[in-house]
């Protein structure tokens, strides 16, 4: 990133909290500013369909399908910007001071997602909320109340409450329990087994193991060591409510 009053790159290792350069003392921006970011998918590959994944300062997540494009409002200053297809990611911190037009696309030799920013025409002035009425802005697919956590959540990147060496049935593994959900993954194969405690009917005790009833009357039962039962049953319990809504 450069200063756009000097023109100098500024420090790898700025605050993007700060508002003025460090080498020409000059503002970097002006608070309070409303400019429009437009991103622009392209290069997606034929076989792996789905959206890319926007986060912005990772408090809005938006998506984008290959040949598409979407539009949201930022305020002058830095952002963070964050760019995700299935295992791929690219992140770029942008310091606002116009609108910008950003084509993001597959590399398909590097097999990395790659970034190409652009200013619009006659963007430096910014957008009143007048005009900002009248464009087609994108909805965002989630607004996170916590920050990076929710996301994390969303994406299955968050780390367990509770990992365990248990049973189901005949099959021995490893039992990860999350805040949403928990995945069972057998010691004979690398597949996991998620289960959403949106899709839980009851939680009951069952001779030193938890049996989670799901729809169609499905059980799945875990052996849970005698020393830490009662915690997790109580942690599974509290959350499955809290994630239906019973409380």
């Amino acid at each position: 990133m450069n200063c756009p009053k000097c023109g100098k790159s500024l420090p790898e290792n700025l605050s993007l909290r700060i508002n003025f350069c460090p080498l020409c003392g000059d503002r970097l921006f002006e608070a309070g500013k409303k400019y429009l970011i437009e991103i622009q998918c392209a290069g997606q590959r034929d076989d792996e369909n789905g959206p890319m994944r926007v986060f912005v300062d990772d408090k809005m997540l938006y998506e984008v399908i290959q040949g598409e494009s979407i539009c949201f409002p930022v305020e002058a200053g830095f952002h963070a910007l964050k760019f995700r297809h299935k295992i791929r990611s690219k992140s770029i911190t942008l310091l606002v001071t116009s609108s910008y037009v950003i084509k993001a696309y597959y590399n398909t030799i590097s097999g990395l997602i790659e970034t190409n920013v652009n200013i619009m025409e006659d963007a430096r002035n910014g957008i009143d909320d007048k005009a900002l009425a009248k464009k087609n802005l994108t909805t965002p697919v989630m607004v996170s109340e916590d920050g990076q956590r929710s996301f994390d959540i969303l994406l299955g990147d968050d780390d367990p409450e509770y990992e365990l060496k248990v049973t189901s049935g005949f099959k021995e593994g490893i039992l990860r329990i999350y805040t949403e959900r928990c995945e069972f993954t057998p010691s004979s194969q690398n597949k996991k087994e998620v289960l959403s405690y949106k899709n839980v009917l009851a939680v009951k005790k069952k001779m030193g193991s938890i049996d989670l009833v799901c729809g169609g009357n499905v059980h799945k039962v875990y052996s849970i060591p005698k020393d830490i039962y009662n915690e997790v049953l109580a942690f599974l319990t509290n959350r499955i409510s809290e994630v239906q809504g019973n409380n």
